[in-house]
């Protein structure tokens, strides 16, 4: 390879010309991993790496080691696929075991974020938008003689509003879900503005006709609309760029802390950027660790994953080059598990980290506690994590029940008047919508039957509440019969199967029209659900309408789900997408059920907007 050549690998799964399923599309992005590698040399498949990661999830390791195990391949294969990765990574610059050779002081780490200038940026954001929305409260009010208290009491909008939001936690370090964030801001500048315009009207002796009601619901309407808006404005542009956020500390490299690892990679706009992960256990670590030595740290190889599986073979791999490619830390989407707990106040000391995360959920309290005191102490913020994720997925409140954590676990869908509520916000927003949408969905019925021959729509029976079948519509998107189709493309295919069994879609579909594609790429073929929605069988926001034949596969859950109706966006589609195994997917929609709020819909219909626009797939 010349040295001006970029390597460029290329997604090809080894037997040849067939698409890559969704999974592995979704691994290349890095360009580096060694599973990727060893897919591209025709050595492993995609469902023996996601065989390995699934192992790595549960218990750790280098997934090297453990495609070795599983006899995906050998030790041969092992090494020369992680003398490829560390000239990759020196392409790009990278290569953290080689740094910290070089530099052993601080584990060759690097800290950029900039938690400062993240919560300057977000006041700013805050006070750009309630003082637009003030401005437009004092244009309205700019014909009416305002007394010295009223001008006050519009002025002072702004800084009430920015030290409320600062008092309900806003610009706090790692912000609430953003359901509750929404809920916060909008009551909190809904109580300011109520307070001002109760000045107002005291300021003119209780005459509430000597006052412009209007200028005050106005700009309240205004702020509660934009100022969520600047704040996931901000985050979406700024979350991924180094300088945002807290930088972090993990321990527990185990299937809790790997969990939070991914997910604060996957949500950087939650504002912690993982450093490095600490764990005492040496299974957990890769071929390289870092250690105290005699007076300060080093880095010290370990006989153990691939370089140990080499040894006895006889493969003459003993050389410098060799060596520095199988010395490399285990990872956690790109987070190095850099060694044991005692490095935890070196680390907060010398490179200025503030903030520490502990996932050790099987850890008794009393030992839990004496982690905290022995090496969290140079934290200023020590964020404990127990293993209720699944509880806990859409921010569940916390209570203190006489010095006892409790977390609720809220089912307002259960409830007569949080029903009553969300059905008559399906249909206030379906009228009005189904009224403003109807030329676009004739236009789009035109162009299907120019497209090809068949119906318009396509009809399915779908699970209703309470398992009622429904026919569900949508726009036709496939040639023909679509469910024999599909039988036919399965039964000769058996990677395209086993990408179905996972994804319960298809990535690369034979059977989809020209104007199909577009309108599942952008989602517009489910817009005739809009009607599903109006007559009651479906709502706005809720779990996916599932088929009967997916019932086995839901496990006992569909108990949960059935228990209200599907909804034509959901949790799922406006967070993981294609991206989300049926499994997933079906956890998300029981957590939807458990955590429903008026808050949570409005969330879900703001994110569907431009997860729409963007045409990321359905």
């Amino acid at each position: 390879m010349s040295r001006g050549a970029k390597p460029v690998l290329v997604a090809t799964p080894p037997n040849g010309g067939q698409r890559a399923p969704a999974f592995y599309k979704r691994r290349r992005r890095r360009n580096n991993e060694i599973g990727q590698l060893l897919i591209r040399k025709g050595i492993i498949t995609p469902q023996q790496l996601r065989e390995a990661l699934k192992i790595q999830a549960e218990s750790g390791g280098h997934v090297g080691a453990i495609l070795k195990r599983m006899g995906a391949c050998d030790s041969k294969a092992i090494a020369e696929a992680l003398i490829e990765q560390v000239q990759i990574a020196h392409e790009k610059g990278r290569g953290l075991a080689q740094r910290a050779r070089k530099n052993p002081s601080i584990v060759g780490l690097h800290v950029h974020g900039r938690p400062l200038l993240s919560f300057t940026l977000l006041i700013l954001v805050d006070v750009l938008t309630l003082g637009l929305s003030a401005a437009v409260a004092v244009f309205v009010l700019a014909g009416d003689p305002l007394t010295g208290t009223q001008r006050f009491s519009v002025a002072a909008i702004v800084p009430l509003c920015i030290a409320t939001f600062a008092s309900l936690q806003l610009y706090a370090l790692t912000p609430p879900s953003p359901p509750e964030e929404l809920r916060r801001a909008t009551l909190a500048t809904c109580l300011i503005y109520g307070g001002s315009w109760a000045v107002a009207v005291l300021a003119r002796s209780g005459s509430i006709s000597a006052v412009s009601h209007g200028a005050w619901l106005l700009g309240w309407v205004i702020s509660a609309f934009i100022v969520p808006i600047g704040r996931a404005t901000l985050r979406s542009q700024c979350a991924r760029r180094p300088w945002w956020g807290q930088p972090v500390v993990v321990i527990g490299a185990g299937k809790v802390g790997r969990a939070v690892v991914a997910t604060l990679q996957s949500r950087p706009q939650l504002g912690l950027k993982p450093v490095a992960i600490l764990d005492d256990d040496p299974t957990k670590h890769g071929t390289v660790r870092a250690t105290w030595g005699e007076d300060d740290l080093m880095v010290q190889s370990v006989r153990q994953g691939p370089e140990s599986a080499r040894q006895g073979d006889g493969d003459d791999y003993d050389t410098p080059s060799t060596r520095a490619a199988i010395e490399q830390f285990a990872e956690v989407e790109g987070v190095p598990v850099v060694g044991g707990l005692e490095l935890a106040p070196i680390l907060a000391q010398r490179l200025h980290i503030r903030s520490i995360v502990i996932a050790l959920p099987k850890m008794d309290s009393a030992n839990l506690l004496a982690v905290i005191e022995r090496y969290a102490d140079g934290y200023s913020s020590v964020l404990v994590i127990p293993d209720l994720f699944s509880i806990a997925h859409f921010g569940a409140p916390t209570h203190n029940l006489g010095g006892v954590l409790g977390i609720e676990v809220q089912r307002q869908l259960l409830l007569r008047g949080p029903r009553l509520a969300k059905r008559a916000m399906d249909i206030a927003l379906t009228t009005l919508g189904g009224l403003l949408i109807m030329p676009f969905i004739l236009a789009v019925a035109l162009l299907i039957k120019l497209d090809s021959k068949g119906e318009i729509f396509y009809r399915q029976k779908r699970l209703g509440q309470d398992g009622v079948r429904f026919t569900a519509f949508k726009f036709r998107t496939m040639y023909g019969d679509g469910e024999q189709r599909l039988k036919e493309v399965l039964d000769r295919d058996p990677q395209l199967r086993a990408e179905y069994d996972e994804f319960h879609k298809l990535t690369v579909d034979p059977r989809v029209t020209r104007i199909g594609r577009i309108l599942r790429k952008y989602s517009l073929d489910e817009l005739p659900q809009v009607w599903s929605v109006f007559v009651g069988d479906m709502s706005l926001v809720g779990p996916r309408p599932y088929l009967e034949r997916e019932i086995p596969e839901m496990n006992g859950r569909e108990a949960i789900i059935l228990r209200v109706r599907p909804g034509l966006t959901g949790i799922w589609q406006v967070t993981e997408r294609n991206a989300s195994s049926f499994e997933q997917r079906v956890h998300l929609d029981v957590e939807y059920v458990r955590s429903w709020s008026p808050w949570l819909d409005i969330y879900v219909l703001a994110r569907t907007v431009p997860v729409v626009v963007g045409g990321t797939g359905s």
